[in-house]
Parts: structure tokens; sequence; C-alpha cells
């Protein structure tokens, strides 16, 4: 690869001819439209220049001032255009549509916090969660994802919620024995290349694999994870869980379980409520101190006496304090005196 400082003569591609052309992103030198593709393709490279790639001090020059300003305008021009959009401008409506506030019911009366994203995100267009309101059954969008095997990710559009888990994983383990439509064939070219991919994952069988649901809204939320239990349905499983759209399910081998940081509901429950109220302790005392300094602002300060008690108040205290201090001393009375000479 060539430097900004010393530009090589020769082709990097072929070697046999002197380069003429320069790539604007990598910088490698071609001499012909071949190497030009060739390069493409061996470092993936677009050709397209990075505009926002570091350039040192001592080599920035005039052009590149202009270069980032221009880019500046262009993302400034760029958000002006999404704000006056009325469809891009606004993310979600307070009221949420009548399917999926009925979907929302729906999830709250089985112990489950669903929520969604904003309508234009790919993850909400994407979600096939439905609700079938006279059987009153959810048919859950599921996506697996499978770490060992090259983060293969597999799609379940509606899988009932009464079915138990070991069947739903039974079905993705072993594709090809669950093949409804052998005429399709773009389906059965995919259900090949799974079972290919998930080798390793057969062989361990579903009693030396864990399923784990991806947690959200928690604390470092990317990172943990709730174990599900297979012999469960996926009802159960989803209880007291927060899913956004449609659960994401990761199969791993047992092996690697370490991994992967695996956190109690309970445990986790008990974390956000400590957060909470100590985030309301801490609102209280800053709006008992943001009284207290309403207060001190709004009454009036003499500064030639600056004392907190007027005259009066101030006899009573001192005779207070002389009470206390004459009965600190413990005096006997008179009579007691005579008693005590006698």
């Amino acid at each position: 690869m060539a430097t900004s400082n010393v530009k090589i003569e020769d082709c990097e591609v072929c070697g046999e001819n002197k380069a003429k052309y320069t790539c604007p992103k990598c910088e490698v030198r071609t001499c012909c439209l071949q190497c030009i593709n060739i390069h493409k393709k061996e470092l993936e490279c677009d050709g397209i220049r990075d505009r926002t790639k570091f350039i040192p001090l001592k080599s920035f020059t005039d052009l590149d001032i202009l270069s980032d300003y221009r880019l500046l305008e262009e993302v400034g021009r760029t958000v002006e255009q999404l704000k006056r959009d009325p469809f891009k401008k606004c993310t979600r409506r307070i009221n949420l549509p009548v399917h999926l506030n009925k979907l929302r019911i729906a999830a709250i009366k089985r112990n489950i916090t669903l929520q969604f994203m904003p309508q234009h995100f790919s993850k909400h267009k994407n979600n096939t969660t439905y609700l079938n309101w006279k059987s009153n059954e959810l048919y859950w969008r599921i996506e697996w994802i499978f770490p060992q095997a090259e983060c293969t990710k597999w799609i379940t559009e509606r899988a009932l919620e009464s079915i138990r888990l070991s069947s739903l994983l039974e079905e993705i383990l072993y594709p090809m024995k669950s093949v409804k439509n052998k005429s399709d064939i773009e389906e059965l070219n995919l259900r090949i290349s799974l079972n290919e991919k998930l080798q390793f994952y057969q062989a361990a069988g579903l009693y030396g694999i864990k399923v784990l649901l991806k947690a959200e809204k928690v604390v470092k939320s990317n990172l943990k994870f709730y174990e599900l239990d297979i012999t469960l349905s996926l009802k159960e499983n989803l209880e007291n869980k927060i899913i956004i759209e449609f659960p994401i399910i990761y199969i791993i081998l047992k092996d690697h379980s370490y991994m992967y940081e695996i956190i109690d509901t309970d445990d986790e429950d008990e974390n956000i409520s400590k957060y909470t109220t100590h985030n309301n302790i801490l609102k209280k005392n800053n709006g008992t101190h943001n009284q207290m300094n309403t207060k001190e602002k709004n009454s009036t300060v003499n500064y030639f006496f600056n004392s907190d008690f007027s005259d009066s108040e101030e006899e009573k205290v001192n005779d207070d304090q002389k009470k206390e201090c004459v009965s600190n001393f413990n005096i006997p009375n008179y009579d007691e005196l005579i008693k005590m000479g006698q």
C-alpha cells in the first residue's frame, strides 16, 4: 500500500506496468481497469474516499479544511430535511395502533412486558408477532442465533406460545425432518445449508446445549442473558421478562457457557429496585436542598445585626441556658445545708 508522502511507481497488483491511478480510499497504485477490479475484490474496497479518516496535522491542507466544511454542511442539511419530514420527525405517536395495543395488553395478561420500537425501525417492520383474538393465542416471531456455528441466524415467523421449547428446538436442529414443501427449492437449499452448519449442535443434542434469552432494559444488557428451560412452554419461559418487539434466543454449547453472563429475574428486579430507591432518595434530598435554598433566597437578611433571633428571643434563650447551667451544678437547698451541719 502506498503512503501519502512516497508514491510507488509500479502497479501494486500486477507489478509489470507503471502505476497510473491511486485508489481514493486505500491509496493502492494500479495501472489499468482490470487491476482496479482485482484490488477491489481482494481488499473488499469500494473506492470511495473516507471523509472522516484521520489526517495528521503536518499533512493537513486547505483542501482538507474545505472537505470538512462541506461534510458539516451536508450533515446539517440532512438534519433539516429530516426535521421537515412529518413521517420521520415523529418516531411514535402517543397512542399505539389498535392491533399493537391489543398485542401489548395480551402480553401484560401473561406477565410479559412487550415494548415496541419506532415504526421506521427495521426490527419493528420485520416483526410478525400475531394475536389470534378468537382463540386468544399469541404467535411469536423468534430469532434464533447460534454463536458456535458462525453466528448463524434462523427465524421462526410465528411460533405458538403453548408449544414446548424443546419441540421448537428439534425442528431447527434437524431442519430436514421438518420440511413441509419439498418442491420449494429455495427453502430446501436454506435448510440444507443450515443442517451443515449445525453439525456440532446436532452432535451435542438437547442436553448438551443451553438456551439463553437476551436481556432487555437492564444494565449492560448486551452482555446479560436469561437461561430458559426447554421442558417448559414458550409462554412460561417468557414470563416476567421484558421483550422488545420479539424474543432473541441464543443457542450455545454448554462448554462455552462461561463466556456469557447469565442472570436471574429475581436478582435483576432487586438491583432495579435498589437503583430506583437510591434515585428517589437523591431526588428527595435535592428537592429539600432546593427548598432550603429558595427559603434562604427569599428571606431578608439584616447585615448590620446578622442574627437568627430577635432581642426577646435571645433573652429567653439566655435565661434557659442559665437555668440549665444552675441545674447542672446540683447545689443543695438552705434547709438541707442546716440539716447536714447538725
